[in-house]
Parts: C-alpha cells; structure tokens; sequence
C-alpha cells in the first residue's frame, strides 16, 4: 500500500493494481489479504458513485452479474463480469449517481446464487433471497411505515376452495377503518395477485392506512389471493381468471359490503401477477376499470396482449 490510510481502508482500484502487479510468487499471497478483506468489509465495495461487485471463484468460467439495475436479465444476457488476470477473481464496477436500494446476484457457470461476501440479504418471494446493497441517504418510503395516530383498518382472512381448480387457497380481506364505524356503506375493492407477498413484503396494509389516511385514495377494501400454482395459473390461465371472476368476486360481495360497479373494483400485481391483472382486465372490462402491474411479465403472451389491447377501449380503463 501507498499509505496507512490505504491499509486502513483498501480501495477496489488498489487491490486490483496490487493483484495484476504481482509476481507468481506473490499473487497467491496478496489474493489471500484481498479474500480477507472482502470477507472482513463485505461486498459490493462502495466507493463514491462506483460500486464494485467482486465474486471470488478460482474454478468458475463464467460469472455475470444481474439485479434491478438491468431488470433481472436472464443468463446469456446478464452484464458479463471481467476475471482478474491470473486470479480466481471477478469484478464489474456499476457508476450510480443517486440514493438507492437494489437488489442482486451472481450468475455462475448458469447457476444463480447470492454475494457470499454481501452481509445484506432479503426473501425475495421465490423461496430464497436475494443480496442488496444501500447508495447514499436513501430513505424507505414513509407510506411503508406503521404509524400509530392515524386510523387502521383490519385484515381477516379464510381459505377458499375451488371448484373451477379443484384446489383451496387463502385469501386475506383488508378492510378500511371506516369498514366497522359506518355500516350502510359499501366501499371499492382492490383485488390483489400474490396476495401474502403483499401482506407481509411490501407491507400493503401500512401502504393503504397511510393513502387513505392522507386523502390520496378512498377507503376500499383489498383482497389478497394467495397462488396455488403460481407459474400455470398466473400465465394468462383462462381457469384462473374463471375463478376469479366466477367464484371469489361473488363470494367476497357477498360476504363484505363490497361495490359491484366495475368503476368501483380494480385487480394489481407484480411480474407473472401483473401478467394476470392485466388479462383479467381486458377480458372482463365488466367486471374491472382499474388495473395496476408492478414489473409486469408481459413479454410471456406479448402478441395475446397486444390483440386484447386493440380490440379494448382502452378509454374505459386506468393503467398503472
């Protein structure tokens, strides 16, 4: 090192100097201080509006590099991450120049895993989880918080069975403060895909207390479904959206004072459930006026879609 300081606290671009400057007989040495470094700081290596993604792994031959940085591109098409020279190491450097939060992973030799030397990991709602990594002063939405002086809706839940899937499933029902205190009115609903995620993840009941709390949405109820199978049914499943729409819109009505105008019902989701709302929507404009899709999977049935959409009066719906 040039300088305690850099000892201290070693930047990306000095190791790297360091490792391609080695001889054979060093390289194992100083590759063994880099190893201890990132396992001791962690990783990504934050430096500035750079952030240094470092995968040690002397026998892989191919790692990429994949998040929400480039919308979770696939293996073949992920960022290509570059091998140190006579090193087990890899690395690619991001320029960010904004507060963030992001989500990541390595792809090696085709197989996705996790940053082992990232101390920040998450459930990313697949049965595993993803690491993430914080640039700058980035704060969580205030809509996400739970807060005490404002008025709180309830959440009840039940399982559903199927007679169109033959399968049962839980469904949780948020119902808006106002749901208990006013008892001759009926309020909109929201049916939500993936409806656990929701709960538990993206906190969607703070969300709705909070919106409807502040005036930015009226009180409505919101109906998270829970999947069964999710791949087959959210994949513009026509058995899918008959149960939805045959079975568990007549059962929610009837069982809550819910508003059966279609301007007063909408249907959201996120990737495969976005898929799904969005179908749903255009095949039953009767039923739905408002639909929502987070990072919607609709390159699966783009050319199903496209036809949906100009066949649709599209006028008599609000995207989202």
């Amino acid at each position: 090192m040039s300088s305690e300081r850099e000892e201290a606290a070693p930047t990306f671009p000095t190791w790297k100097a360091r490792l391609q400057a080695a001889d054979d007989s060093q390289r194992e040495e100083e590759e063994s201080r880099f190893l201890q470094i990132l396992k001791t700081l962690g990783t990504p290596m934050i430096e500035g509006p750079e952030i240094n993604f470092v995968y040690h792994g002397p026998d892989a031959k191919q790692v990429e590099l994949t998040g929400e940085f480039n919308q979770w591109a696939p293996h073949g098409q992920a960022i290509p991450m570059e091998r140190l020279d006579g090193t087990g190491f890899f690395y690619h450097t991001l320029q960010l120049n904004q507060p963030a939060r992001l989500e990541y992973k390595f792809i090696v030799d085709g197989q996705w895993q996790r940053d082992p030397f990232c101390p920040n990991q998450v459930d990313n709602g697949l049965g595993d989880s993803n690491s993430y990594f914080v640039v700058g002063e980035f704060d969580e939405p205030p809509e996400l918080q739970w807060l005490s002086e404002i008025p709180h809706g309830t959440v009840e839940e039940f399982d559903f069975k199927s007679q169109v899937l033959a399968n049962t499933r839980r469904v949780y029902v948020y119902l808006p403060p106002a749901y208990d205190h006013d008892r001759e009115r009926r309020f909109g609903a929201l049916y939500v895909h993936d409806g656990g995620e929701y709960l538990e993840r993206a906190k969607l009941v703070n969300v709705l207390d909070n919106l409807i709390a502040k005036g930015d949405i009226p009180e409505l109820a919101a109906v998270m479904v829970d999947p069964v199978n999710r791949m087959s049914e959210y994949w513009a499943n026509d058995r899918y959206l008959e149960f939805l729409t045959d079975e568990l819109l007549p059962e929610i009505d009837a069982r809550y004072r819910t508003l059966t105008d279609r301007k007063a019902r909408g249907v959201m989701g996120a990737s495969l459930g976005g898929l799904i709302s969005v179908y749903a929507a255009l095949l039953r404009p009767d039923l739905f006026s408002v639909v929502g899709g987070q990072s919607s999977a609709l390159m699966i049935e783009e050319e199903k879609l496209a036809e949906l959409v100009t066949a649709t009066n599209r006028a008599s719906f609000r995207f989202y």
